[in-house]
């Protein structure tokens, strides 16, 4: 294997500092850094970037940990002349037994420190070295539980004062939720467990693993942990823990070899273990003898040692001495009794206002879901003489009502006529002929203008006489009363008209008035039209259809439903009170009708339509209420009706709630859309909190019976 890493030259050793590497092994990654001391202190220089193993082979170790190696002091120094020669690890908890490594891990370790020119100096637990780092940057002992997450593992340490009561490591399943609870399950007699969860060591997303912890209702009856609190979750930064092996190992590895000046340790709790030394890890003397590392006469001298500007976070105060600790008891204040009191009532007024924000806070999500359209067409047929329901030709049993409604209805008449009296009048009829004629009663006569007029009786009149002498000729004469043939007054004739008679010629009979005929008069007038009386009807039938069809519903019970494209009407009888052409400003029709409509079980209905839909439902999806159908009638016989069907709905996905709320209890509302979004067929997202919480603060209610889910269609 290529490893251009520890391609060394002798000026690049400096001789004025110190390099040492700290490199954390890990079941899936290693990590690594640069430490030194710098004024009394250990500091680290530089982090390097993470790399992945397999977790099993030797040389996809030794690749990992040269890529690490290489990184971080490429990234102290660009130039190469920093080449640091010993190294102290970092190990997981179950590379050890008995405080002793294994002997697998051991060979492992070796290889790599044989391969890269590596002298090991000592070794930390990395799960312990966090402990002591914790302390350090928080000023007390931490109780807390550690999270150590690998794709392969997790470990879990609970803590408790500084002091490390146990170590559990489980492995990994598809529910992170479920290995921590079991992992803490693990732990025996735990009266209480720490309500602090601290994650690290992952190269994964712990951001979203956090999610999950913080959805779980850790304090529900079913867990059966033991939380006084519901939890605080944290996630700390990826180079925490290869920062904590550095300076808490690095600073007594520096101690022992005079790079620190031996102070008067600071009061310290005490802790279980102490660094460890080469022979701690089960190398003997030869095999440190045997490490082939590059020996020099004296150090090479450089014009100038490179220019170090450690990272600012990474610098560790002199002060912080993680190993060991001295057994100097600890000693406590005398306070006052009424300072005590003070403190009491702080705290409990602190418990109280933290009461108040993790059970009084309620809130509403309101889900916006797209639908999705459901239809579906086929023919019904409901059958008077069918006694069950035939799915397969799509059958059900059938049953005519009928009932007789009575309605009335008026309306203004819209027909007119012309009314009057007809002019009176004598006339004398004169014949000019040598024969005489009769008249029958009813003879026409016609007036200049056009208008006529009949003769009341029969009247005879004589032949005209005379001799041969001209002046002695005289025509026959005779007078008869006549009305006028139509009413107005147009027929009141002054007198002195001649009147032709019948259509005879007037040079044989005239008849002329003596006097004015007079009583012709005419108005207008309302009368019932033919339309009135049909409009009347028409408005009818439709209102007793209505009526008919709430009539037939009233009657029949709530598990039956009428069949209104079925429901017909016949007229039975009609009154009129006025008949068309009579004068009148109104008519009012009194209408009976008997209807007769097709009533079905709904229960069977229902039936057919689900057998009809099921196939068209899509799984993960659920119906919007009833799904509506409406019908035509296509044919009808004595017995039955054909009926095409149109069923239309829409369907949602279906949304499992109570999940959905476990989901969301406790979580930020940032973290809560992002998990809503996610869902199938969320368009829209909608919280409604009801208290004003500031941002830092306001979180989702930590009570699941506190959130409401409301979900609705767009």
């Amino acid at each position: 294997m290529n490893l251009p890493f520890f391609k060394k030259k002798a000026h690049e050793i400096s001789a004025f500092r110190e390099y040492f590497f700290a490199l954390e092994i890990n079941p899936s990654s290693v990590k690594s850094a640069v430490w030194s001391v710098i004024n009394d202190k250990t500091q680290v220089l530089s982090v390097g970037t993470p790399a992945d193993w397999d977790g099993q082979s030797e040389e996809s170790l030794l690749s990992a940990v040269d890529q690490s190696l290489s990184d971080s002091t490429t990234r102290l120094d660009p130039k190469g002349s920093i080449s640091p020669e010993k190294v102290i690890f970092g190990l997981p908890s179950d590379w050890l037994h008995e405080e002793k490594i294994l002997p697998e891990n051991l060979r492992l370790l070796k290889y790599i420190s044989q391969k890269l020119s590596l002298s090991a100096v000592g070794f930390v637990i990395t799960s312990d070295a966090t402990v002591r780092f914790l302390e350090h940057q928080e000023g007390v002992p931490p109780t807390a539980i550690l999270v150590g997450i690998c794709p392969s593992q997790i470990e879990l340490t609970l803590v408790r004062l500084g002091k490390v009561d146990g170590v559990q490591i489980v492995r990994r399943s598809q529910k992170i939720v479920a290995d921590v609870v079991e992992g803490l399950t693990r732990f025996p007699r735990v009266d209480m467990y720490p309500s602090r969860i601290m994650l690290y060591d992952s190269l994964l997303n712990l951001e979203e693993i956090k999610q999950q912890l913080l959805a779980h209702p850790w304090q529900a009856p079913q867990t059966h942990l033991t939380f006084l609190h519901f939890p605080k979750i944290e996630t700390l930064p990826v180079d925490f823990t290869i920062r904590a092996i550095a300076t808490a190992g690095g600073t007594e590895v520096a101690r022992s070899i005079g790079l620190i000046t031996d102070k008067e340790p600071e009061p310290a709790l005490e802790t279980s273990s102490k660094p460890n030394s080469p022979g701690d890890f089960g190398f003997s003397e030869t095999d440190v003898a045997n490490i082939d590392v590059p020996q020099f006469a004296e150090k090479p001298q450089l014009e100038t040692e490179p220019e170090l500007k450690p990272e600012p976070e990474s610098e560790t105060p002199a002060e912080f001495i993680p190993f060991p600790h001295s057994k100097k008891k600890l000693s406590l204040p005398k306070f006052k009794f009424s300072f005590v009191f003070i403190v009491l009532g702080v705290l409990c007024g602190l418990g109280a206002l933290f009461a108040a924000y993790w059970y009084l806070p309620k809130a509403t999500v309101t889900l916006t879901l797209v639908p999705k359209s459901l239809s579906s067409q086929f023919e019904l047929i409901v059958d008077t003489t069918a006694q069950t329901v035939n799915s397969d030709s799509r059958t059900i049993p059938g049953t005519y009502k009928e009932v007789t409604s009575t309605e009335e209805k008026s309306s203004a008449t819209t027909g007119t006529k012309l009314v009057g009296d007809k002019a009176t009048g004598a006339v004398t009829i004169i014949n000019g002929t040598s024969i005489p004629r009769t008249f029958p009663a009813g003879t026409t006569i016609s007036s200049p203008s056009g208008l006529s007029f009949v003769t009341a009786s029969e009247v005879q009149v004589a032949s005209a006489s005379g001799t041969a002498d001209p002046n002695s000729y005289q025509p026959g004469k005779a007078n008869v009363n006549v009305t006028a043939s139509q009413i107005g007054s147009d027929s009141n004739i002054t007198a002195g008209t001649q009147f032709r008679v019948g259509t005879y010629s007037s040079l044989d009979f005239v008849a002329k008035n003596d006097s004015a005929f007079a009583g012709g008069t005419s108005r207008q007038v309302k009368v019932v039209a033919k339309d009135d009386i049909q409009n009347l009807r028409t408005q009818l039938l439709a209102a007793l259809k209505e009526t008919s069809k709430n009539q037939l519903i009233s009657e029949i019970s709530q598990d039956q439903q009428l069949l209104a494209e079925t429901v017909t009407t016949q007229a039975a009888s009609e009154d009129l009170n006025h008949q068309v052409d009579e004068q009148a400003d109104s008519v009012t029709l009194r209408l009976t009708v008997k209807a007769k409509g097709l009533t079905y079980q709904k229960a069977d209905l229902t039936s057919i339509i689900q057998n009809e839909t099921r196939s068209q439902v899509p799984d993960g999806f659920v119906s919007i209420g009833e799904l509506e159908p409406t019908f035509a009638v296509k044919k009808t016989d004595k017995n039955s009706v054909i009926l095409a069907v149109n069923v239309s709905g829409s369907l949602l996905p279906r949304i499992a709630e109570k999940e959905v709320v476990s989901r969301l209890v406790g979580v930020s509302p940032q973290a809560a859309r992002n998990y809503l979004s996610g869902l199938s067929g969320v368009s829209h997202i909608e919280m409604a909190f009801s208290l004003p919480l500031p941002d830092f603060l306001l979180t989702l209610p930590h009570t699941s019976s506190n959130i409401s889910l409301e979900v609705k269609s767009q």
